[in-house]
């Protein structure tokens, strides 16, 4: 059967499952136009769930919005409370260009706290542990994430849709990517983010995926991290992502740059990316006045601080604040790498 009628049926009355149409339009050049409104236009539940993923995974936001006000109201409670998780997760998504992280992520791992999922519903199960692992994130506190790791799989393993279980597979991908990362396990980080680059349709993912790879390859490449961040600030620029772009280039590049000591043109509109640059370029004064006029300093401003003044006490507490308080192991590296020079 032509896809173009198998289309045409789903919308017109037999609604077969959305897998089925699935793999008649992946990889083709219409497949986001032909799923987006074939999500939109799903009533079934099962398709429903499927919808609202695919949407999701696939940063059409706008649509999973129009999708989100239609199930919030469906008859199956089991699609109702995942639409509960999918509200969290797009808002977190919808953020102001200039904004990096949520306001509130504590505030998400409450409300999911607070939602009583029933046996068998494996889908919110999963949602949830997703959305644990994501405020977490943003709250720094990496060591966390690798707890939900056994927790996804075994559910996901009882996923029966294969679209879904594809899809939802592929967050934990995400998840792994971002997990090893900080452990400091860059060949597994790597071979799971070269799999998200290959599987995924998201522009924005395909960003955000070359801006961890470019931090990933900090003290091994520079000529590999900066690949990284100018690809993903191409990209940025086709889909004109302001977010993206503003975090790219004064947060990534600058960082990076000034780690090689190459600043020539480098600009941030971050002040303690300006004090990262200043010690770049041996301007220790300012990098010193600036960092001392902040209330509390990150581990980051931390070392950028010890550094600038070759302090050996500040440069341990950030590399301790960095394992205590975050479990990252890979900017860690840093304050370890800058008292290791100090005692040379």
């Amino acid at each position: 059967m032509r896809k173009d009628q198998i289309i045409k049926d789903f919308l017109s009355k037999a609604e077969v499952p959305l897998y089925v149409v699935y793999r008649y339009v992946k990889g083709q050049p219409n497949e986001l136009k032909d799923m987006r409104e074939l999500c939109l236009a799903s009533v079934e539940e099962a398709n429903q769930f499927v919808a609202l993923e695919y949407l999701y995974v696939n940063g059409l936001y706008d649509e999973l919005n129009i999708m989100l006000k239609k199930t919030e109201h469906a008859s199956s409670r089991w699609i109702r409370k995942a639409t509960r998780f999918y509200q969290m997760m797009y808002e977190r998504k919808a953020l102001r260009a200039k904004q990096l992280k949520p306001d509130a992520p504590a505030k998400y791992i409450r409300i999911a706290n607070r939602i009583k999922l029933e046996e068998g519903d494996y889908v919110s199960q999963i949602l949830r542990d997703l959305l644990y692992v994501y405020s977490y994130f943003d709250m720094h506190q990496y060591g966390k994430i690798g707890t939900f790791h056994q927790l996804l799989k075994d559910n996901l393993s009882r996923v029966q849709d294969p679209l879904l279980h594809e899809l939802l597979e592929n967050r934990l991908t995400e998840v792994m990517f971002n997990y090893h990362w900080k452990r400091n396990e860059l060949i597994l980080s790597r071979k799971y983010g070269y799999k998200l680059l290959k599987e995924t349709n998201n522009a924005r993912k395909k960003i955000d995926i070359h801006n961890m790879l470019a931090q990933g390859y900090l003290f091994e490449s520079y000529d590999q991290a900066m690949h990284h961040v100018f690809v993903a600030i191409e990209l940025a620029n086709q889909i004109q992502y302001e977010r993206a772009l503003y975090g790219l280039k004064n947060y990534t590049l600058p960082f990076i740059a000034a780690y090689y000591q190459r600043t020539e043109g480098i600009t941030s509109e971050d002040l303690a990316e300006q004090a990262h640059i200043a010690l770049a370029e041996n301007d220790i004064d300012t990098c010193i006045r600036i960092l001392e006029g902040f209330e509390e300093l990150t581990p980051f401003q931390q070392y950028y601080l010890g550094k600038a003044k070759q302090d050996k006490y500040l440069l341990r507490t950030a590399y301790q604040r960095f394992i205590e308080e975050r479990d990252d192991y890979f900017y860690a590296r840093l304050p370890l790498e800058a008292l290791n020079a100090l005692d040379q």
